[in-house]
């Protein structure tokens, strides 16, 4: 269980991405070598065949891309590749692992936004009110006259509640909590992002007194999960791929054959992974300068209007949303030979905009 046997547990904390992510080209191109060796070998139609039998490639699932036709070929032609048939990833028991990991990545992020938001809007609301005047200015977009200004002074707040929030320090400082099993799972520039996208939203529903959606502990069910990319690179320094680079502008450059054994070293392998995935959950209404309660609130109601409205909040909505999970790992330590078992990061988790058939998140 090589390639599962740690999907998403602590490995590096400052882990960065290995691998560039993939272009269109690489799509293209992996898709026509599929297309050549399918119609000149018998073996290779049968292999087709039974990875899609399998499971392994889901066509109805990545037949919804804008490119799903050459992104299945494509990823027949890549979870082929010798670095992935020579360091044992079994494609099968990665998927087996992919989902629970999935699963307990959601419900770690919106348990911690949940968790956090009483503190976080405390902070939030003192920050405001340290200056009134300048607040007053920000939430009455109408009034503002040098937006230029104002769009500096609202950088200025997101950038003190970034430091308050800082979500890396408060897992260093206490693993076990959720901010350390969060950053426990993905990489460093992913926790940045799930921070950022927690203290922007917090503060354009404060600012503009729109509610948020408020998660449902343990209501997330993760479903219709595929394959949509598979490739593994060897990890060459960068120094090395310079003089290779230099050897092929350079055809004078002289070689000696006997000094290839030498030359030609191990290199460690990675490999990163693209599968795209479903998830209902269940959310309420939360009003985030009143009460972590979903349905309770203090304001006076107006109107009959308003007072639908607030009734609302105790509506348990269920959405489904459809993301694209990338995860990185080493397949191999190259030189070193490490037994390790092998470890995943969560390098990004990003709304499916290649498959517009299916539901993004708003």
């Amino acid at each position: 269980m090589r390639s599962t046997g740690k999907l998403l547990e602590a490995a590096s904390s400052t882990y960065k991405a290995l691998l560039k992510p993939r272009s269109q080209w690489d799509t293209l191109s992996s898709a026509f070598a599929t297309t050549v060796s399918i119609l000149s070998s018998q073996t290779d139609r049968d292999n087709f065949v039974e990875t899609v039998n399998k499971g392994i490639i889901n066509p109805s699932v990545l037949g919804q891309a804008d490119m799903g036709f050459f992104m299945t070929l494509a990823l027949h032609h890549d979870l082929n590749s010798d670095l992935f048939k020579k360091n044992g990833f079994n494609a099968e028991e990665f998927m087996v692992g992919a989902e629970p990991a999935l699963e307990r990545f959601q419900e770690v992020l919106y348990s911690l936004d949940r968790s956090v938001l009483p503190e976080f809007t405390k902070g939030l609301k003192k920050a405001m009110e340290a200056d009134e005047p300048e607040t007053t200015e920000l939430k009455t977009v109408t009034d503002i006259k040098d937006l230029a200004a104002s769009m500096e002074k609202l950088k200025g707040l997101e950038t003190a509640m970034e430091e308050q929030a800082d979500w890396k320090k408060k897992a260093r400082e206490d693993p076990e909590s959720l901010y350390g099993q969060l950053y426990g799972m993905v990489s460093e520039q992913l926790m940045n992002a799930c921070e950022r996208q927690f203290v922007t939203s917090v503060m354009h529903s404060y600012m503009n007194q729109i509610p948020r959606m408020c998660y449902t502990l343990e209501s997330g069910e993760i479903h219709n999960i595929a394959f949509v990319s598979a490739r593994a690179h060897e990890v060459i320094p960068e120094e090395i791929e310079e003089e290779k680079e230099e050897e092929k502008a350079d055809p004078d450059i002289m070689v000696d054959d006997s000094l290839k054994p030498i030359i030609d070293k191990k290199y460690p392998v990675a490999a990163q992974i693209e599968v795209i995935y479903s998830v209902s959950q269940s959310f309420r209404r939360l009003k985030v300068d009143e009460t972590d309660e979903p349905n309770a609130t203090d304001a006076p109601l107006e109107d009959k209007e308003e007072e639908a409205d607030r009734k609302s909040d105790d509506v348990e909505r269920q959405l489904e949303t459809s993301w694209v999970a990338v995860f990185e790992g080493m397949l191999s330590d190259g030189p070193n030979g490490s037994d390790n078992t092998l470890r995943w990061k969560l390098i990004d988790n990003r709304p499916a905009w290649e498959f517009p058939g299916m539901g993004l998140p708003q």
